[in-house]
């Protein structure tokens, strides 16, 4: 059993004064669950104090030692390449700094053994603003921090014939959830209630099993394709697959290369989200 909450935020968190996360508001699950939704916007918040901070290793340490992050292609969290701090804001770490970060929306969801959530942020950098794409989630087996995330900003998708496949690192062999990044009519059909969807564009963002339905259906016909090996793991009470989907555009010679991470309780999809890379 699982519950979600829908929280609307008017909180900017400034550089110039990073906030406690145990300030933060937190919501409250409206009935009985048997999860702690709460954990969400906890994580969340430490996740963006520890950015106004410029603290890397603070922003790593919510993540288990051998979590994966789409940012937005596939790296281990723990890894310098991953970039945690500036990848998080869809930064230039060469000549960007930050600004503010607003949580516009966030929605959360729990069992005995699991949180994810999805939100949607406003990141102001001294060069722009852009809304950023997030999905996470974090499981009572790794302690309660993050075991597969993903943070982008909204573009589209284009032609890329050097975009990176997972690494051997961090690839397992593929379960039920990995196909429905690329199976549009399995993934839809797999669905639950309160499921959220994030497209890579502007605007492509599904909250609930009837919005998610409407913009599946309309990219039931693009054509989508798994390529290399995707990252899949279970628990008794959740699972994910993070994948590289290619994306045949017509009349382009190279796909469009994308990464997806689907969220499911274990089964039932609960939060998707792709993005360009």
């Amino acid at each position: 059993m699982f519950v979600r909450i829908l929280m609307f935020s008017a909180v900017v968190f400034a550089c110039s004064k990073a906030p406690d996360a145990s300030g933060a508001p937190t919501p409250k699950p409206d009935k009985a669950t048997s999860g702690d939704s709460s954990r969400a916007t906890t994580i969340m918040n430490a996740q963006i104090s520890a950015i106004q901070d410029g603290d890397e290793a603070k922003v790593v340490d919510t993540f288990s030692a051998d979590a994966v992050v789409l940012v937005p292609a596939a790296r281990s969290a723990h890894a310098p390449s991953a970039s945690l701090l500036t990848s998080i804001g869809g930064m230039d770490p060469a000549g960007e700094s930050m600004k503010t970060i607003k949580v516009d929306k966030l929605v959360a969801g729990a069992n005995a053994g699991a949180v994810w959530w999805s939100a949607e942020l406003t990141v102001t950098t001294s060069r722009k603003t852009r809304k950023v794409h997030v999905t996470e989630l974090a499981t009572s087996d790794a302690k309660w921090k993050v075991v597969a995330g993903a943070f982008a900003h909204e573009t589209a998708a284009e032609p890329a014939a050097d975009s990176a496949l997972l690494s051997d690192k961090i690839t397992t062999a593929p379960g039920a959830l990995s196909p429905l990044a690329a199976d549009i009519p399995k993934l839809d059909a797999a669905l639950a209630k309160d499921t959220v969807v994030f497209g890579t564009d502007k605007g492509e963002t599904a909250y609930g099993d009837v919005a998610a339905h409407a913009m599946l259906k309309g990219w039931s016909k693009l054509a989508f394709s798994l390529d290399g090996k995707p990252r899949e793991m279970h628990g008794k009470d959740w699972a994910f697959a993070i994948t590289t989907v290619n994306w045949q555009q017509p009349k382009e010679k190279v796909p469009a290369r994308m990464s997806c991470l689907v969220i499911g309780t274990p089964t039932t999809v609960v939060a998707v989200q792709y993005t360009a890379n």
